[in-house]
């Protein structure tokens, strides 16, 4: 089968002629896009100028005859058995019938072709139209009053006023608003001056004006002149002299006339001669006949003045429309005229160049291929970058493509400058974390120094409660110096030289942890890490534990276990909190798989240190790390320790027997790390008091099995007769030298050594003829503090359970009647020696670390 043809790449001229062709291209688009918009323009316009024609003037006209109506309306209510006034209600009703029905259909037409603010206006205008037939019903049948059929017409005409001032606002020429706004103020105008017709038909049914209708008269003239005055700057030239000649004719001077009467009509009063009683004259100054020869030449005269100023807003809205198509058609036949000029000279100009822009090209492909990522590389590596060798000279030609060219060269310097300036103020900045994170890390571990020093010289069980809080505290600071270490490219100060049991690497994680209380261990795995693991796997998982107590509520448990697979050994940390959402989680597994570069712009509100670390320390020694949802919703974080980790041997005897202890529902580390090491956590007792967990020097107090018979022979408490001192002294955990010191565990950052095991004491003298009731007790140490408590083995044990220095039970005998051992004396002195002994050595060893203390201090 014959191959296919490899595709033929085009032209420098081709590319060339399609960048030329690009712009041409586009400004077409443009061209179409203007011609568009112009053609929509002046349709729009177009449509607009015939629906002010056809809508606005209309619809003007039928809101008239729905004034007519409102005073018909209340003449009839005011004249019920005047049979002429039914007549004109029913020609009134007709009319209006006629004109709105009409009106709102048409409006109804563009209702989805208004905006929104028209649309809705429209609607209450037809709403409100709609209930005119139960206001005719009320009226028919006697039940309408004179003011329920005032607020339902002027809040119709209210709605046809207002529909008019938004269609005006809405226009799209901003030259035909103010026409068009004044046409509906002379309309509101009109509609107040009805008004106050309607608000007479009283007064000539009754021939009385009461006080009340005189008010709302003189309120109605009043608004309607003010506006009619107001409006007046705003008409056009022929309604600006229809009204200055209305308001010159005969008939208006009249129709002021009038108004001024029924405003200044005074209240009289009169006398009944024959009860004595005071009534007001309410006479109507004016009659029906005067009022209407007047008030209708008026009405007619404003309703065409509204309508040719609504004809003159059309009028401009007409020409606004001529130009609008004048200049699409200009506008479109420009713009093709420059598209076609402009695509005969880029064609001309891109023959000219091709030549030099095969050079061009050439070049920049050298350097966007080959220096520029070699160059990038090298800063990455931070390789010395000589900017001057690296970047070009300025030569080439003066004319535009040598300026191009050049510009190239400086753009390309301007930006390796800034590469290796970037480059170095990343080094000067991980060298300042680094100092500070050394100089804390000293800071904190001569503050543990001196905590030791503290724990081990105070007594009392509340201060000493708060110095091994404040020497967790320390450690988890120590912790976060750390931190800053391993991001900035070292390791931290802690090492060992043997394996370790994992039991005893997870209790100094748990311990590092800021609430580790909340922790509940489970099965461990029975094996050793390396010792150049150790440190590290230390502070992952305690980064990991301590984000999962963090973000967990503070009632729920925290759950490590781990299991020996056959890849390594697991270890799951699982909290009980919020959990994360599924792109968080590929965040964060995306992180923890490839570690970034450092960079303090990642650190945002989400993105959390102790993920760079964690990854950091994984990546050092091939440690998967992985997080996943938990099926009680919160996080679950599993750490696979490969198998080049873990020692060949089972490890210490902690590391067999420790997850047998107490069973797994314990819920905090049982004994953290301590002193320089790590904090030491406290645990409440059974009776309520807090006590300190008893801790080492360096390694949790390995269970009682696998302690050696020195210190199971120490008794939990001081003996009762121990005197006075024995007060608060009988609850603190007494130390036992020799036995905290786990072989292998030697940080070098460390300068001190577990205390040796006292030596033999020396002979004790004969014992006397006859022994002291009470053993007396030792001198007090030149520090001037008194000794320790000390314990007289079985003085609080019942005569049946006292053995005797064979190791067999005495006798049980009567109450009191104990047998006496001669030799018993003799061993208790021997014993007492050896405690005091010990106590001795301690305190010397403790006056040795002070020293060290204080010159470190």
């Amino acid at each position: 089968m014959q191959a296919a043809k490899k595709r033929r790449d085009p032209s420098i001229r081709s590319r060339l002629r399609r960048i030329v062709l690009a712009p041409t291209s586009a400004l077409i688009v443009l061209w179409l896009i203007v011609s568009g918009y112009l053609a929509y323009g002046a349709v729009l316009q177009y449509t607009v100028s015939r629906g002010t024609e056809q809508m606005l003037i209309p619809a003007a006209l039928a809101l008239v005859s729905v004034m007519d109506e409102r005073s018909a309306t209340i003449a009839h209510l005011e004249h019920p058995a005047d049979e002429g006034t039914d007549g004109d209600l029913e020609a009134a009703r007709a009319d209006a019938d006629e004109r709105m029905t009409e009106v709102i259909g048409r409006f109804e037409g563009v209702l989805s072709l208004s905006p929104e603010p028209v649309q809705q206006r429209i609607i209450d205008l037809r709403n409100r139209f709609d209930e005119i037939s139960d206001i005719r019903a009320l009226v028919d049948s006697r039940q309408a009053s004179r003011g329920d059929v005032q607020e339902y017409y002027n809040t119709l005409m209210q709605a046809g006023a207002d529909l008019f001032d938004e269609q005006s606002r809405h226009l799209p020429n901003e030259r035909t608003v103010g026409p068009a706004l004044s046409a509906t103020y002379v309309f509101r105008a009109l509609d107040l001056l009805a008004q106050s017709d309607a608000q007479l038909s009283r007064a000539f049914s009754t021939g009385e004006l009461t006080r009340e209708d005189q008010n709302e008269f003189i309120r109605l003239t009043g608004a309607y002149q003010g506006m009619i005055e107001a409006v007046r700057d705003y008409l056009g030239p022929e309604e600006t002299a229809a009204l200055d000649d209305l308001r010159s004719s005969d008939e208006f001077g009249q129709l002021t006339q009038l108004t001024g009467r029924i405003s200044d009509r005074t209240v009289g009063s009169e006398v009944d001669v024959l009860t004595g009683e005071t009534t007001e004259v309410l006479t109507m100054p004016v009659t029906e006949e005067e009022w209407r020869a007047v008030y209708l030449p008026a009405k007619e005269a404003y309703t065409g003045i509204g309508a040719d100023q609504a004809r003159y807003a059309t009028e401009i809205q007409n020409a606004v429309t001529a130009r609008t198509v004048l200049t699409a058609v200009l506008g479109s036949l420009g713009v093709a005229v420059v598209s076609a000029l402009a695509l005969v000279v880029s064609t001309r100009s891109s023959k000219q160049v091709v030549a030099r822009l095969h050079r061009l090209r050439d070049d920049t492909q050298e350097l966007a291929d080959h220096r520029l990522p070699d160059l990038i590389r090298r800063l990455g590596r931070n390789e010395p970058v000589d900017v001057e060798s690296e970047v070009p000279g300025p030569g080439g030609s003066e004319d535009e493509i040598g300026q191009v060219r050049r510009s190239f060269n400086a753009a390309q310097r301007t930006a390796i400058e800034a590469a290796v300036q970037q480059a170095r103020l990343r080094e000067g900045v991980n060298r300042v974390f680094l100092n500070i994170a050394h100089r804390s890390q000293t800071l904190v571990h001569r503050q543990l120094r001196l905590l030791d020093r503290l724990e081990r010289e105070q007594e009392d069980p509340d201060q000493l409660t708060d110095l091994f809080k404040l020497d967790h505290l320390a450690t988890r600071a120590r912790r976060n110096a750390e931190n800053l270490l391993i991001l900035g490219g070292e390791s931290p100060g802690r090492t060992w030289h043997t394996p370790m049991p994992l039991i005893d690497v997870l209790r100094g994680a748990i311990s590092e942890s800021g609430d580790y209380t909340r922790v509940k261990r489970q099965r461990i795995a029975r094996v050793s890490l390396h010792s150049a693991a150790v440190a590290d796997v230390i502070h992952l998982v305690a980064e990991l534990v301590d984000n999962a107590t963090t973000f967990s509520p503070p009632h729920t448990k925290v759950h490590l276990r781990s299991e020996q697979v056959p890849n390594g050994v697991t270890i799951e940390i699982e909290d009980r909190g919020l959990g994360m959402r599924e792109d968080e989680f590929a965040a964060a597994n995306a992180l923890l798989e490839t570690p970034p570069e450092f960079d303090v712009m990642r650190l945002n509100e989400k993105m959390r240190l102790g993920l760079f670390v964690v990854s950091r320390l994984a990546q050092r020694h091939d440690i998967k790390v992985r997080l996943r949802a938990s099926p009680y919703g919160g996080v679950q974080a599993i750490v696979l320790l490969p198998a080049g980790l873990i020692a060949g041997g089972t490890g210490s005897a902690s590391d067999s027997e420790a997850p047998e202890l107490p069973a797994p529902d314990e819920t905090a580390p049982s004994l953290p790390f301590t002193r320089s090491a790590d904090p030491r956590p406290l645990r409440a007792s059974e009776d309520g008091r807090d006590r300190a967990s008893n801790t080492g020097d360096r390694f949790p107090v390995p269970p009682p099995e696998i302690v050696g018979g020195d210190m199971l022979d120490q008794p939990a408490e001081p003996p009762a007769e121990a005197g006075p001192a024995a007060g608060k002294l009988s609850r603190l955990p007494q130390r036992v030298p020799g036995v905290n010191a786990f072989p292998g565990y030697e940080p070098e950052y460390e300068g001190t050594t577990p205390a040796e095991p006292p030596a033999a004491p020396a002979e004790p003298p004969a014992a006397p003829a006859e022994p002291p009731a009470t053993p007396t007790e030792p001198a007090p140490p030149s520090g001037g503090r008194p000794p320790l408590p000390r314990r007289v083995p079985q003085v609080n044990l019942a005569p049946q359970l006292v053995e005797d220095s064979d190791g067999e039970p005495s006798p049980a005998g009567p109450a009191g009647d104990t047998v006496e051992d001669p030799e018993r004396p003799m061993k208790l002195r021997r014993n007492l020696t050896a405690f005091q002994e010990g106590t001795r050595k301690g305190r010397e060893d403790g006056r040795k670390r002070l020293n060290d203390t204080e010159k470190d201090s």
